[in-house]
């Protein structure tokens, strides 16, 4: 259990490392390309991403899950996987590259067809990377992973800004994301050489298809609702709404995308490997979602209520529309914390039967609420969330208490600590933002003081609640501290 124990230590650690070295670079590109394109071209590249999010789950095929939860994974098998994604990534680009110029005329902006067509390359070059990934996450070889993503953003980050500065506007980004498939590729083929498919073939389709089509008939579902809001603004509200609604969510975004993910990156093998050997996935899902709680529910509350000073900060005035976007969404990530897991969980230990039921009624409920908000406004569509993820949390739950050490009881109790430190945090930056004047007239000033004052709550929620996040902290300060010793002693011996 130690040896177990550490293992999942050290990939958290490198996860960590690999998302928020990309949060750092992604940050620092909306942060720049946010001062020079304008909401409009934003919201052209939104509504062309959120389609190719939605193709992509077709191109995908759940080839990558099947892998890393496959308890007898040979050869054939995985050449079956590279094939099938191959196939079918080829297919879905031919299509969405004959579909784009229709969708551009009816989003009544051609910019939106050209995005698509750019993007429609990245499906043909991505299975040459997908299968090595894939075997790489299984096998938690989260140091070559750390290499082969830092490639990647490093090359979408200085493309994105040095194109931008040229005056490329949306389409910056669009060949932004090709650029980086390209390094994605490249990488897996200098650093993962040894988890490449080494053929084609399909003689194990029978037993692959069934989890592909329950995983594929999920992931659309669920891109389907996260992108509805995107999909449905542009259209309903038009594309500069889509741009202030993208940038309100996207510190939401980036966060799931660089912390939870970070987790999910980990917590996804290392329930599918309990569930393998040890039948011991719950427990581990447990401690896995305290530790989540104890990050996501405390960041979330401090954005939103310091949702002005951080858009003003990070992009400045022209984008003030998307501070209450912003604040709806932050609140409805913290009832989504509850869930993010859940998908991993289910998947995992070969219920994703469950996944895709679940998915399927809530998505469908969200993009039908999504629909009937918009009539309203983009802040009708971002408040909407929170009874999405509420009625999700609902339909997860109801099945994950059918496991004994899940039960509600223990959840509630198990996740308290977690609720205590989200109050502890948010104690200055509620004084800050009951002081109007010093933030509207200060905002930078007042983002700073609520920082320091939410992180140093944060350190005292832990240590008042002994929150499982604590003994982490002090067990990364202890290594940190030998570590630096050592280093000294190599030093003076020399």
């Amino acid at each position: 259990m130690t040896k177990i124990k550490s293992n999942l230590r050290r990939a958290l650690i490198l996860s960590f490392a690999q998302k928020y070295t990309s949060l750092a670079f992604n940050l620092l590109t909306v942060i720049i390309v946010s001062r020079l394109l304008t909401p409009k071209q934003i919201g052209v590249f939104s509504v062309a991403a959120g389609l190719t999010a939605l193709a992509s789950m077709l191109r995908t095929f759940g080839v990558s899950e099947y892998l890393v939860q496959e308890k007898a994974l040979d050869e054939a098998t995985i050449n079956t996987a590279f094939t099938v994604n191959l196939v079918l990534a080829w297919i879905v680009a031919g299509v969405l590259f004959a579909v784009s110029g229709l969708i551009g005329g009816f989003y009544g902006d051609p910019g939106v067809g050209q995005v698509l067509r750019v993007m429609s390359v990245t499906f043909i070059l991505s299975p040459f990377g997908t299968t090595a990934l894939a075997l790489l996450q299984r096998d938690m070889a989260f140091g070559t992973l750390y290499k082969i993503r830092l490639g990647e953003v490093l090359v979408r980050a200085g493309v994105t800004i040095g194109l931008a500065f040229a005056g490329f506007g949306y389409m910056s980004m669009a060949w932004a994301s090709l650029a980086a498939i390209i390094a994605w590729i490249a990488g897996c083929t200098v650093w993962g050489h040894a988890y490449r498919a080494r053929g084609l073939s399909l003689s194990e389709w029978r037993r692959m298809v069934p989890f592909g089509v329950n995983r594929t008939v999920t992931d659309i579902v669920i891109q389907l609702g996260m992108q509805s809001a995107n999909i449905v603004v542009g259209k309903m509200l038009g594309l500069t709404a889509a741009g202030f609604y993208s940038r309100g969510n996207s510190i939401v975004q980036m966060f799931r995308e660089k912390v939870v993910s970070a987790i999910g990156a980990v917590a996804y093998p290392a329930f599918a490997k309990e569930h393998r050997e040890r039948e011991a996935a719950p427990e581990l899902f447990i401690r896995s979602l305290v530790y989540l709680t104890g990050i996501s529910w405390p960041f979330f509350g401090f954005a939103t209520l310091m949702a002005f000073p951080i858009i003003r900060t990070l992009f400045g005035d022209q984008w003030d529309a998307a501070v209450p976007v912003m604040r709806w969404l932050c609140g409805a990530a913290i009832v989504g914390t509850l869930i993010y897991q859940c998908n991993y969980f289910f998947t995992a230990i070969g219920r994703v039967g469950v996944v895709t039921a679940v998915e399927i009624q809530y998505q469908l409920m969200r993009l039908g609420l999504a629909i009937l908000a918009a009539v309203y406004s983009i802040e009708a569509v971002a408040a909407s969330q929170i009874l999405v993820y509420a009625i999700a949390a609902v339909l997860y739950y109801r099945k994950l208490t059918r496991y004994e050490s899940l039960t509600i009881t223990k959840l509630i109790t198990a996740l308290f600590p977690s609720g205590v430190v989200t109050l502890t945090t948010c104690i200055i930056p509620a004084v800050v933002i009951l002081w109007p004047g010093f933030r509207s007239g200060h905002y930078l000033l007042a983002l700073i003081v609520a920082a320091i004052g939410a992180g140093l709550g944060w350190l005292m929620g832990l240590i008042l609640t002994n929150h499982p996040l604590m003994s982490e902290i002090k067990r990364g300060v202890i290594n940190s501290c030998r570590y630096i010793r050592g280093i000294r002693a190599k030093a003076t011996s020399e």
